[in-house]
């Protein structure tokens, strides 16, 4: 989500940058650069490399984003006396995210633009029931057009034009007696023919639902001052000085009988009816708007940055292990090939035998040393699958050393992997009683997620220091905000506080925990198997 927010950003600042730069360009121009601004806060740009991934069959989901992976780490056996399985995997992340927060702003945005539409319906309906019923009869002046409904209405300015797709003209009762009339219609009607009227309804939708972003709020009021601009350089294109002159009028000599119950009271008929605008409006038509090379410039510098935001951050996602695939028909031949040749030499990796499954290892072995490297991101998802089923047999075998030389061989100095095989590497040192090597490896997953880390983590940490009779710490990390209240985290608790010969916090405990656990003396919890995801690809045992 953060990395939505940073591209749209980027994307925003870099085109409404060129549209200042191009204020001496056509008004149209400027107008789309700004509209393309808006337009970026709709697409979802951190989930097109999942959409992407999606198009093929999904299997085991890496999302490093919200930091978790679902099928990581260990999978628990049945539970048994004196047995407690710890569970690591990533849980999902707290109710209180960014992403969260941001549905909960866009439905609140929603809400907005439903008044709005509301408070459009009003208005309508007010103006028709104002509007004199001889509006569209034939003593009309000749210059009113007749392929559009214009009717009287009184105003707070001298024309609006409303509808999405029969377009009606409204006209204050006191333009029919002046001179301006034929600019006012030729304004109004040329906003018809540019669509303006529904790239408006566009604007409003998009400020509504980002009512929390200054940055669309002040695009989307330029926005409407861009399309005022280019409807004013397109009528005088026609009437030359006639226009500028009547636009000048206006200001000068305001309409009379002005009635303010109608008017622009909502985004979606309000392009601009700003005095000092309307200045602006005047004085810019006394500029020529014709495109430059240094127009060009600018334009082609924005969209190159704005290019390039949005595609960043589809590399980063996919420089990242982000999908494993069950059928990787998403990856190469050699890649598929690889994946094949790894599920056969592992086929009898759920036996229980002893010597099966040391030829599991001794087969994966050589499926390494013989395979060549595949083209990232395709080597770094290969190389993920293979250790964590490499790593699930050797642990079966109880070979934890073994594991730990894997890690370290395949990720010399750890370069390459990702931080959540950490957990399997501080289960490996857990398994062999080093508990401060397993604290180090638990420190590179803590850093990475900071607050966001998850029970199964705790869990271990917390385990770490029981081994060295930290008690006090572990207890501490156990009352972590975001620890489970589950049985492992009571059977850890229980052996603490035997340790401490709490007997308070002993017999609370003791409500909860099963009578085959209390039968037993105190122990710590015993560590699962770390889970792959090609596990669910192999056969039963």
């Amino acid at each position: 989500m953060m990395d939505y927010l940073i591209t749209c950003s980027l994307i925003s600042i870099s085109l409404w940058w060129a549209s200042q730069g191009l204020r001496n360009a056509p008004a149209r121009l400027r107008f789309y650069l700004l509209i393309g601004a808006l337009i970026s806060w709709l697409i979802p740009w951190h989930l097109v490399p999942a959409a992407t991934a999606a198009l093929g069959t999904l299997d085991i989901a890496i999302d490093l984003g919200s930091l978790s992976w679902q099928q990581l780490a260990v999978a628990s056996p049945p539970p048994s006396a004196g047995t407690a399985a710890i569970v690591t995997t990533e849980q999902a992340p707290p109710l209180l995210t960014l992403a969260n927060a941001m549905i909960a702003m866009l439905s609140l945005g929603a809400v907005l633009f439903i008044r709005q539409l509301s408070h459009y319906r009003q208005i309508l309906s007010q103006l028709h029931n104002s509007s004199r019923a001889d509006s569209c009869s034939g003593n009309q002046p000749a210059v009113i057009d007749p392929r559009y409904s214009v009717k009287i209405v009184p105003l707070d300015a001298p024309a609006i034009a409303t509808g999405f797709f029969k377009a009606t003209i409204w006209l204050h009762p006191s333009l029919l007696k002046r001179s301006e009339l034929e600019s006012v219609l030729l304004h109004e009607t040329t906003h018809i023919r540019q669509g303006d009227l529904r790239w408006l309804w566009l604007i409003c939708l998009i400020e509504s639902l980002f009512w929390w972003n200054p940055l669309c709020r002040l695009i989307a009021t330029q926005a409407r001052q861009a399309i005022e601009l280019s409807c004013d350089e397109q009528c005088f294109k026609q009437l030359s000085q006639q226009y500028q002159a009547d636009l000048a009028s206006l200001l000068l000599t305001p309409l009379t009988g002005v009635v303010r119950t109608h008017g622009a009271a909502t985004p979606i008929l309000n392009i601009v009816n700003d005095a000092s605008f309307n200045m602006v409006r005047v004085k810019m038509l006394n500029k020529e708007k014709v495109m430059k090379l240094k127009h060009i410039a600018v334009l082609v510098a924005a969209i190159s940055v704005s290019a390039y935001a949005g595609t960043q951050i589809s590399e980063g996602q996919n420089n990242k292990p982000v999908q494993l695939l069950t059928q990787a028909t998403q990856f190469s031949d050699a890649y598929q090939a690889q994946q094949a040749a790894l599920l056969q030499a592992a086929i009898k990796a759920k036996s229980t035998d002893p010597t099966v499954l040391a030829q599991v290892v001794s087969n994966i072995d050589v499926w390494q040393q013989n395979r060549q490297p595949l083209q990232s991101p395709e080597e770094t998802v290969m190389k993920l699958n293979a250790f964590t089923l490499l790593a699930h047999v050797q642990h079966k075998l109880g070979q934890y050393q073994a594991t730990l030389d894997t890690f370290n061989s395949w990720y010399p100095d750890g370069k390459g992997a990702p931080f959540f095989l950490r957990n399997i590497t501080a289960n490996s040192y857990l398994q062999l009683h080093k508990p401060q090597q397993a604290m180090q490896e638990l420190e590179i997953v803590l850093g990475a997620v900071d607050e966001r880390v998850k029970s199964g983590t705790l869990l271990m940490q917390a385990l770490a220091y029981s081994e060295t009779a930290n008690y006090t710490e572990a207890l501490k990390t156990l009352a972590h905000p975001n620890m489970n209240d589950d049985l492992e985290v009571d059977r850890l608790k229980y052996y603490i506080y035997s340790q401490q010969n709490d007997t308070t916090q002993l017999q609370q405990l003791a409500r909860k925990l099963p009578a085959d656990i209390l039968n037993q003396p105190a122990q710590l919890p015993k560590l699962g198997l770390p889970g792959s995801p090609l596990l669910r690809l192999l056969p039963a045992a």
